[in-house]
């Protein structure tokens, strides 16, 4: 499916760069048939304007398609000096074998200027006045046999190997900013996909050790644990490869989530959590969320339910998530895990690159209380 999109996607594109093309030959050729239109007959100025045009085009793709990039993209500067005086050469060639004069028979006016001279030699009268009376007859600018036609398309050859030449940097700049954004995108995506491989094993050495708390002490919360966890397995390891999923789903997971940190911590932990009123049907993406609330759990000591406290408030509106996380800060600084701050890092950085512009992280320090504010605008 996905193949079948791209293909889709290429052809759009194909279909509009040759409608570009096509317009810009058109107006190339409307402008070119200005000054031909004045000095020769309409037909004739038809046939000049067609062959310019096509050796034109035959100029501009040579110079831009291959010329160009063979040789001056490989700074074979002479090779390129080359290519271009061959192709003009024998573009020219064929652009002056291509102009036969319509009709094929005598120049005219010819014989009648002949005539005019011989009755005007006959009568004493005109001959005496020939100067003034007679001057041998021209046709006029449009009628006359335009000497030197073929050097007309020469101006539109060399404004071709401009106009193609500016065309192919223009193009050769774009394609490479083009890579070079593909090359960041791709460098992105396989740093979210590895970084996220980094947090799984961690959910999964928590969960474990959770549930074998649970069977240590035969509760009878194992099957249920059990469930969850693998209810939490799935999502991380199919549901997330997805480019985006219900925000349902993410928060039955950071319930699960909760609930494995609950069954650790003796005694009734100081956790307020409201994210029930969220739109469970609204779209993103997968692991959004999740590290933020493992980051409260993490530097919280949360274990210590006299003074440790994790608050979390999930809400949408029609184009914008808010989700806030605010967690005590314990006297005695928690030794620095290797570990700690990957999710989070990871998430800036999917933020980043997911919603360029549509979201914001605020954080509030103090020596009591760290609070997280995240605002995603969506579409």
């Amino acid at each position: 499916m996905r193949y079948f999109c791209n293909m889709i996607k290429w052809a759009r594109l194909k279909r509009k760069e040759i409608l570009v093309h096509a317009s810009w030959w058109i107006g190339f050729g409307l402008l070119l048939s200005y000054f031909p239109l004045i000095i020769m007959d309409t037909a004739d100025a038809i046939v000049f304007v067609i062959r310019t045009l096509v050796a034109s085009i035959i100029i501009f793709y040579i110079n831009a398609y291959w010329l160009l990039p063979r040789f001056i993209g490989r700074g074979q500067y002479l090779k390129y000096l080359l290519g271009i005086l061959i192709t003009i050469f024998l573009t020219g060639i064929i652009f002056h074998f291509s102009n036969g004069r319509r009709g094929g028979g005598p120049a005219p006016f010819t014989q009648l200027d002949k005539e005019w001279e011989e009755v005007i030699e006959n009568d004493r009268f005109l001959s005496e006045n020939k100067d003034l009376i007679y001057q041998p007859f021209r046709p006029k600018i449009k009628d006359r046999r335009f000497i030197g036609r073929s050097m007309m398309g020469v101006p539109s050859f060399i404004a071709m190997l401009f106009i193609s030449t500016l065309f192919w940097i223009y193009s050769d700049s774009r394609q490479r900013k083009q890579h070079e954004l593909s090359l960041v995108n791709q460098n992105l995506v396989n740093e979210m996909k590895f970084l996220k491989s980094q947090m799984n094993p961690h959910f999964l050495f928590n969960a474990l050790n959770n549930i074998y708390s649970l069977s240590m002490l035969h509760s009878i919360k194992t099957p249920e644990m059990v469930l969850k966890l693998s209810a939490m397995l799935r999502y991380v390891l199919y549901e997330s490869e997805d480019v985006k999923v219900k925000l349902g789903k993410e928060v039955d997971y950071i319930k699960n989530f909760i609930e494995f940190q609950r069954i650790k911590i003796e005694g009734i932990p100081n956790i307020h959590v409201d994210i029930d009123r969220a739109d469970r049907m609204k779209m993103i993406e997968p692991m959004l969320l999740i590290p933020f609330v493992e980051n409260s759990f993490k530097h919280s000591k949360i274990e210590d339910t006299d003074n440790g406290w994790i608050s979390m408030t999930l809400t949408t509106s029609d184009k914008e998530i808010n989700f806030e996380v605010s967690n005590s800060v314990p006297r005695q600084k928690l030794a620095a895990d290797k570990n700690s701050g990957i999710g989070v890092e990871n998430v800036r950085r999917r933020l980043q690159y997911l919603y360029p512009g549509k979201h914001s992280v605020d954080i509030e320090v103090d020596e009591k209380e760290y609070k997280l504010i995240l605002k995603v605008v969506t579409e």
